[in-house]
């Protein structure tokens, strides 16, 4: 079930709004977790079990932990066996779902032989992001940080809890808990968060939609038949689709959150704004980058010991970001991509680009930002190469920008590149008013009716409604 369909929207949300709002507070938790399961079920039936294990096998190993933690002379030592058993479950799950058959595919390329049949295993929605949010759980346990949860009803509402299930944002159990033992839905919450989920619903039905139609378009051809002009149109166009669609999902999942009385965290603080790419991983799925932060970067030595160190540590962080998104060599180059260009700017790129005006450092991240882009959407590490390669070279080819490039798409182009922004860069008060829990005017209300029948309009006049969250 999608945020943006229509059993969604007419069904699904409605009598949820409803019942959380009448029913006492230990009753709405069980009717939350009821809820979350209904949503992740509607498309998951075959692996919902998947969810269900990872949540009971995470549980009782983190209880385990904490009543090491508590009888110290009485197995405090097996903490970190328990731990280790957890990790490997964990990635383990994810790994055999989501990369077996890339692995086996490539051992079989590397030695010329076929290792093993390929075993076609469907994705389980979310699989990365509630597994990272398991590994952040124990992990904190184990640190301390917070207490091993003692009521698995508690545990299942984190997982379970469907605006944050299957997109993110990646939520720790440390800031969420708080939530669970005391939420509160007032007016002015509700209003917010109604505002903030239109917003992001017109994000993804009104400009994501529009642009990923064309993308998907042009690249169903073949990449050599597509002229350099296109290629970079394409480019641009995808970079404005896959803004708009996450930080679209982003804003309707805090949204969400806020009229069910939870709050999760922000997820995007206009990346496109970033001088440079530290900025802009600081700025782009926040939770993801803080999460590889936290757990991997940090562990591994961070920039306490040394600048070659320092390097490494950023490589290996990117081969995994890379790597989480998808199980193919396009994700891995995309993520070396960004792993060498941080590199370069924590040797002496940086400096060199505060020394410029904005509008040139602008300009340059704008442009790394679509070759990047345009590797991560290409289906393979060969077409991206030959995409990339066509747009450079600026050839010709048999479909132009001329064939695709209609009035309709360019007057949403323009309007997206002064949102992704630009706009909120130059009005301040536009960019505070998206995050403050202000009353909502008049006015306010009747443009947000307006914006959200619009969508809706959009949406059902339209096949077209991809979630492209499917291959995470």
């Amino acid at each position: 079930m999608l945020f943006s369909s229509m059993i969604f929207l007419w069904l699904f949300l409605p009598c949820v709004l409803i019942l959380n709002l009448i029913l006492p507070p230990r009753t709405g938790n069980w009717f939350m977790i009821a809820a979350g399961f209904i949503f992740y079920a509607w498309g998951e039936q075959e692996y919902i079990w998947v969810l269900l294990l990872s949540l009971l096998v995470n549980y009782c190993g983190a209880r385990l932990m904490g009543k090491a933690a508590d009888s110290r002379s009485q197995g405090f030592g097996c903490r970190p066996a328990v731990l280790i058993l957890l990790l490997v479950f964990n990635l383990g799950f994810l790994g055999y779902f989501k990369y077996f058959d890339f692995f086996t595919d490539l051992l079989g390329k590397l030695s010329g032989r076929q290792i093993m049949a390929p075993r076609n295993l469907l994705l389980p929605i979310g699989i990365s992001f509630y597994t990272f949010q398991m590994i952040s759980y124990v992990i904190d346990v184990y640190r301390g940080d917070i207490p091993a949860e003692s009521r698995l009803s508690h545990l299942a509402l984190y997982i379970l809890f469907f605006p944050k299930m299957i997109q993110g944002p990646i939520v720790r159990y440390g800031g969420f808990d708080a939530c669970i033992h005391d939420r509160r839905v007032t007016p002015e919450t509700f209003a917010y968060g109604a505002r903030r989920f239109i917003y992001g619903l017109s994000k993804k039905l009104i400009l994501a939609n529009q642009f990923g139609s064309v993308v998907d378009k042009v690249l169903s051809h073949p990449m050599e038949q597509i002229s350099g002009g296109l290629g970079w149109y394409i480019g641009i166009l995808y970079t404005l689709q896959i803004y708009f669609d996450f930080s679209g999902y982003s804003d309707m999942a805090v949204g969400l959150g806020k009229m069910l009385g939870f709050n999760l965290p922000e997820n995007f603080n206009y990346p496109y704004l970033a001088r440079n790419v530290g900025e802009f991983w600081r700025r782009w799925h926040i939770s993801l980058s803080s999460w590889f932060k936290d757990y991997l970067y940090i562990p591994l030595g961070g920039s306490r010991k040394g600048t070659m160190r320092t390097c490494l540590n950023l490589m290996i962080v990117f081969l995994c970001t890379g790597f989480w998104h998808g199980a193919g060599l396009s994700f891995i180059a995309w993520g070396l991509y960004y792993g060498v260009l941080q590199v370069a700017e924590r040797l002496f790129l940086k400096k060199r680009l505060e020394h410029l005006p904005g509008i040139i450092s602008f300009l340059y991240m704008f442009f790394v930002t679509v070759i990047g882009w345009t590797m991560f959407r290409a289906d393979s590490l060969t077409r991206g190469v030959m995409l990339l390669g066509q747009m450079f070279a600026m050839r010709p080819g048999v479909y132009d920008i001329s064939m695709f490039m209609t009035h309709k798409t360019t007057v949403f182009m323009m309007i997206g590149i002064v949102l992704c922004g630009p706009a909120q860069a130059q009005a301040p008060g536009l960019r505070r008013h998206m995050t403050d829990e202000e009353g909502i005017s008049l006015m306010e209300g009747a443009g947000l009716i307006l914006l959200f029948a619009y969508s809706i309009a959009v949406a059902v006049g339209s096949t077209y409604n991809p979630f492209i969250y499917f291959r995470f």
